[in-house]
């Protein structure tokens, strides 16, 4: 019995769900370069975030309730790329007619099967797309499949499933986006692509689902990442997933990346909004995709992070976040605090500077200079000024608590 096998065998007992060829292909990839990259953990800087960066997640609710609350929100925002959820117990809910509202937008669709059990819907779905196709064709922009769980039967499904949507896509020149799997595991993700690469059926586009991330500080360094004390060692947070991720699909040649949010809850916490600019500042992403239904909280980031340039995080290694952009016409800084902190903002932003800027929350709503106070939700300081702005001093944290912070008046 070799080495790496009496590691594995105490992990498959432990984690009924991870098969041996699943454990063998992640401890492969832990030993190979593709995880020692220095810095990874940070935001790369001085990257333009794409135009039409952001897209829609709808639901068949969505379609069905409010096609007009849509259009407006596409209209308004500018967004040209909107992904139409479909359940795969729900397969005879969906119909390509939902679509009829949105096709005079100039929209473009990506049609999403969630595999949300193992049941056999491959006649359904093949007879889906060719009735989506048939009518809708120009309008398809690409065609995803979603695995939800990592068992071999939801494996042996997805590939069932994956090979006739392939084969389907290239007659119509249409992309193929996948795997997204929930739990957004890249080692998953490198043992999936070996087996489609070996099909010559890899994916246009890899897409991962980011939703489980919204869950928890989108900045910390997770102690466990696959195996325990991994996440450290390797410095594993946010942005250095992205990082592997990316690598891990240019190594298949895959340069396109999308991600994805579906919230569980109908509202935007702050670690969501953190996550999403993290997300952005992260330069790995092509396309995010947000929930139509939780989109109104992050309508600010909408319209002002497309097309702007990232400069950087100007802090590292304390508790705080200060994210810089701009674009031709301002600068920006996102700025929040972690662990239930709260900064003074006089204490290291200069008057003048405080003044001269505008002080946006995520909906896009000013907020009053006297009651400005920088806590563990992202606000949004703007100058049309493209002079530096220039600290007093490092941010001083206090406890969340404190009642006298400095009102600005």
């Amino acid at each position: 019995m070799d080495t790496l096998e009496v590691i594995i065998k105490p992990m498959l007992k432990k984690f009924s769900f991870f098969n041996h060829a699943f454990l063998k292909n992640a401890f492969l990839l832990i030993l190979s370069p593709k995880l020692f990259f220095n810095q990874g953990h940070i935001p790369p800087k001085n990257h333009k975030i794409p135009n039409h960066f952001f897209g829609l997640s709808l639901t068949i609710e969505d379609l069905i309730e409010d096609p007009i609350g849509v259009v407006e929100m596409c209209r308004q925002h500018k967004i040209r790329d909107v992904t139409l959820l479909i359940p795969s117990n729900r397969i005879s809910e969906f119909s390509p007619t939902f679509m009829d509202d949105l096709v005079g937008h100039d929209i473009k669709f990506n049609l999403k099967l969630v595999l949300v059990d193992q049941e056999d819907i491959y006649l359904q779905w093949r007879e889906l797309l060719d009735l989506t196709l048939l009518g809708y064709q120009p309008h398809i922009a690409s065609i995803e499949i979603e695995m939800t769980s990592f068992s071999k039967e939801a494996l042996h499904a997805f590939l069932n499933i994956w090979a006739m949507t392939f084969n389907m896509a290239r007659l119509k020149k249409i992309k193929v986006a996948g795997p997204s799997m929930p739990s957004f595991s890249p080692f998953f993700n490198d043992m999936v692509f070996k087996l489609l690469k070996d099909k010559y059926q890899l994916p246009d586009i890899h897409t991962v689902n980011l939703t489980n991330e919204m869950d928890k500080e989108p900045e910390l360094i997770y102690s466990n990442f696959l195996i325990p004390k991994l996440g450290k060692l390797f410095k594993f947070n946010l942005i250095k997933k992205l990082a592997l991720i990316q690598r891990i699909a240019e190594s298949f040649n895959i340069k396109t990346i999308y991600g994805a949010i579906e919230l569980k809850r109908h509202e935007i916490t702050s670690y969501t909004l953190r996550a999403i600019s993290l997300l952005i500042a992260s330069g790995r992403l092509t396309k995010l995709y947000l929930p139509y239904r939780n989109a109104e909280g992050i309508l600010f980031l909408i319209d002002r992070m497309e097309g702007m340039t990232y400069l950087g995080a100007l802090f590292h290694d304390v508790p705080f976040e200060i994210h810089h952009f701009k674009n031709d016409k301002e600068q920006m800084h996102a700025i929040w605090t972690r662990d239930d902190k709260t900064i003074n903002p006089e204490s290291f932003y200069h008057i003048e500077d405080i003044y001269a800027a505008k002080i946006y929350d995520s909906h896009g709503d000013i907020i009053d200079r006297t009651q400005f106070k920088i806590t563990d939700t992202p606000i949004y300081l703007v100058w049309r000024s493209m002079d530096p702005i220039i600290f007093i001093d490092t941010p001083k944290v206090q406890d969340m608590n404190v009642t006298n912070i400095m009102a600005l008046s």
